[in-house]
């Protein structure tokens, strides 16, 4: 099992001015070092009706990118290593201190698994059981995608399952509900990304029998 990092890391939900996430602001604040290079980039092709005003421009270091989505502030780690997690923390703690007045209202933290040659035992351990009778009725199975909302360990999880082809993903998210960003770097120093991490693989582990590669003992 893989971590997907592209589809991994942090977001942060409040109403951000678009204005200061320019590369000039970025640099000077979060990267300050005088070696630290970072990459532009500007999505090619937009949705349909998509505004073009609330285009942002993705900013990347050596170990992080940024992009602000709408509401939605993306830490996205370049590799999949712990120490990119643990710069995409300092990164948003660092700018909870420079923009403590932003009002926000909740951050999520997500990480994104994925299992190539799926057995049988794993699809008959996910798989609902009334798939026979929806095929008996006449429907054809064109795709699959289960989801769970629990609570663990006092916290939301949203989980989803999904497979395609001969592969199954799984998708969590850890989100926190916070009305400013007092409570983000509260509730992130307690459980950090890495924990949560941790907890998501292990999760996998002990339900799927699944390990993530260069992880296990």
């Amino acid at each position: 099992m893989k971590l997907d990092q592209s589809s991994s890391g942090l977001v942060i939900v409040g109403g951000w001015n678009g204005h200061i996430f320019n590369p000039n602001w970025i640099k000077r604040y979060l990267f300050p070092a005088k070696d630290e290079q970072l990459t532009v980039d500007i999505q090619a092709q937009f949705p349909q009706g998509f505004n073009p005003q609330f285009i942002f421009p993705r900013i990347s270091s050596n170990e992080v990118r940024i992009l602000l989505q709408g509401n939605k502030l993306n830490f996205i780690p370049v590799k999949s290593v712990d120490e990119n997690l643990d710069r995409i923390q300092e990164l948003a703690l660092q700018l909870a201190d420079y923009l403590p007045h932003t009002p926000v209202s909740g951050y999520g933290v997500n990480f994104l698994f994925i299992q190539d040659h799926v057995s049988e035992d794993l699809i008959n351990l996910i798989r609902p059981r009334d798939l026979e009778e929806i095929e008996q009725f006449g429907a054809s199975l064109t795709g699959e995608e289960y989801t769970r909302r629990l609570e663990l360990n006092e916290r939301s999880l949203n989980f989803v399952v999904g497979f395609e082809s001969e592969r199954v993903t799984f998708k969590f998210n850890f989100h926190s509900k916070i009305n400013d960003l007092i409570a983000f770097k509260a509730g992130i120093s307690k459980t950090s990304i890495l924990e949560l991490k941790q907890e998501a693989i292990q999760f996998i582990s002990e339900i799927y029998n699944l390990e993530l590669e260069g992880e296990t003992e």
